[in-house]
């Protein structure tokens, strides 16, 4: 089950709890859970193969937002991978017009240091000074799957070899 830009999507996609036939292939397994997908069709889960090729761009099912730059790149993430394990509606960040790689929910464990940890997020609307706390917050063991996780995730992105993260709340 491998991705462009997911890294670990056996450890940390939304997965169905058990086998279930894939709603437009019908090969039966334990698929990704598309109940979180946004799009015109619903459907309750896609095996890895229908999701690589694209089979949700004609149905317009999009398992993750971006910014949209017309690219290849985009298109990919935008329905040829997992979605983010995500609460809310979080947008797969661009970086000097560059896609990063999701690797995991992060924990202290991740990082060198909080000051590695400040240095590689994501700022938008929020400043690295009013998210100290977050690092607080981060569990201190590496998170083998979402379900370790808390009410706070620290979604960690690789792009060239650079550590950057966003983070969500429940």
């Amino acid at each position: 089950m491998k991705f462009e830009y997911f890294k670990f999507p056996e450890k940390f996609a939304f997965l169905i709890d058990s086998p279930m036939p894939c709603s437009l292939c019908g090969e039966r397994g334990v698929w990704f859970d598309t109940g979180g997908y946004a799009g015109v069709e619903d459907i309750d889960c896609i095996c890895s193969g229908c999701l690589k090729s694209g089979k949700l761009i004609e149905l317009e099912i999009e398992p993750n937002l971006n910014f949209d730059d017309g690219s290849e790149a985009a298109k990919t993430i935008t329905y040829k991978t997992p979605s983010l394990p995500t609460w809310q509606d979080t947008t797969w960040p661009i970086i000097d017009g560059e896609f990063p790689v999701f690797e995991c929910i992060a924990s202290t464990q991740d990082f060198k240091n909080k000051e590695e940890f400040l240095d590689s997020f994501i700022e938008n609307d929020q400043k690295k000074k009013d998210i100290e706390w977050i690092w607080d917050a981060l569990p201190e063991k590496v998170l083998n799957n979402y379900q370790e996780g808390g009410d706070l995730s620290v979604y960690l992105f690789i792009l060239n070899g650079k550590k950057y993260w966003v983070w969500d709340a429940n």
